[in-house]
């Protein structure tokens, strides 16, 4: 491999956790937003967690399929299936430990909404990386 190849691959590998990270940016401050907002509004935090998940999830696969991997393929329902049952891991992870912050150690609402993103972010960024988007 010459040297202009090898810097091209270099440059599209950094390229591509630049565009991950502006997109796991921009589904946080979406799911924050809306879960925030549905709280304020008197809905569970349960159900508002779970429906915030699902809006950033969404985007966050639009996102990531056609701009960070520019996946190309027709054949996207074995890559949505996994893609869902990544975030339901997650999400599941998510609700279990805002009962936790929220239901046992008393942590506020929006505190425990805060907290929880790394932790969903660290399982869903795994996740894709080794089932997902695998070879992309």
């Amino acid at each position: 491999m010459d040297l202009k190849s090898k810097l091209k691959q270099i440059l599209l590998k950094y390229t591509r956790l630049i565009k991950f990270g502006i997109v796991g940016a921009i589904n946080t401050i979406l799911n924050y937003l809306v879960y925030i907002s549905l709280v304020y509004v008197n809905v569970n935090y349960i159900i508002a967690y779970a429906t915030a998940y699902l809006i950033a999830t969404t985007n966050s696969y639009l996102l990531n399929n056609f701009w960070v991997f520019k996946h190309k393929s027709k054949k996207h329902v074995k890559k949505i299936v996994k893609f869902v049952f990544v975030n339901l891991i997650a999400m599941s992870f998510g609700e279990l430990g805002l009962y936790l912050f929220i239901d046992i150690l008393g942590i506020h609402k929006y505190i425990a909404g805060l907290l929880i993103i790394p932790i969903t972010a660290i399982i869903s960024y795994s996740l894709y990386k080794t089932l997902v988007f695998k070879g992309d």
